[in-house]
């Protein structure tokens, strides 16, 4: 287990961010994607019932933002077969001002264990994160290829199927079931 300080500003930064992409049409609860250029950095978001994802591929990178309303966990899971299997997870939460990640790999339907644990390698990397006002947020980065047999590989351009996820308040750990769950495609930019 891996443990960050928080990054003081960017809890501020990272709800203005928020609150100026989720300006959108509410009706059916999914809030249209955007997209931006910095820099030579294409930027993507997207909002759905309140769990607000921003991705980036910064050279062999993929650099995302993801934020829900719960006190708890939150995940971003790549590429299942089927519910969570084989998919390549990313789960963490924020407690005492660190953040806590684990890069785990869907064992089965309904359950996920750390790579290290089945004999892969963690390659998750902690940017920032953040709980505040009923919120949690965590910006990570993870290889677009790590090598390990519990990653995808990953492109820029390439659409995968993910899902999103978070636990319920005060759920600081790996393993509780979630409060919310969302399977959906994305596009690597």
């Amino acid at each position: 287990m891996k443990a960050f300080k928080a990054v003081q500003g960017v809890p501020l930064l990272l709800i203005c961010t928020v609150l100026i992409l989720g300006c959108g049409s509410e009706a059916s609860g999914e809030e249209p994607g955007g997209q931006s250029e910095t820099e030579g950095t294409s930027t993507s978001s997207l909002s759905i019932d309140g769990f607000q994802i921003i991705w980036s591929v910064r050279e062999s990178n993929l650099e995302i933002t993801a934020s829900a309303p719960t006190t708890g966990w939150i995940a971003v899971g790549f590429e299942p077969t089927a519910a969570m299997k084989d998919a390549d997870i990313v789960i963490g939460y924020v407690e005492g001002g660190e953040v806590f990640l684990r890069d785990d790999w869907g064992d089965n339907y309904t359950s996920h264990k750390a790579d290290i644990d089945l004999g892969g390698t963690d390659d998750v990397t902690a940017v920032s994160g953040y709980e505040e006002s009923g919120f949690t947020g965590i910006t990570f980065s993870i290889p677009l290829s790590s090598g390990d047999e519990y990653d995808h590989i990953l492109e820029e351009g390439g659409t995968y199927t993910i899902i999103l996820a978070y636990g319920a308040n005060d759920a600081d750990d790996f393993e509780g079931y979630h409060e919310w769950a969302e399977t959906l495609e994305i596009e690597l930019r």
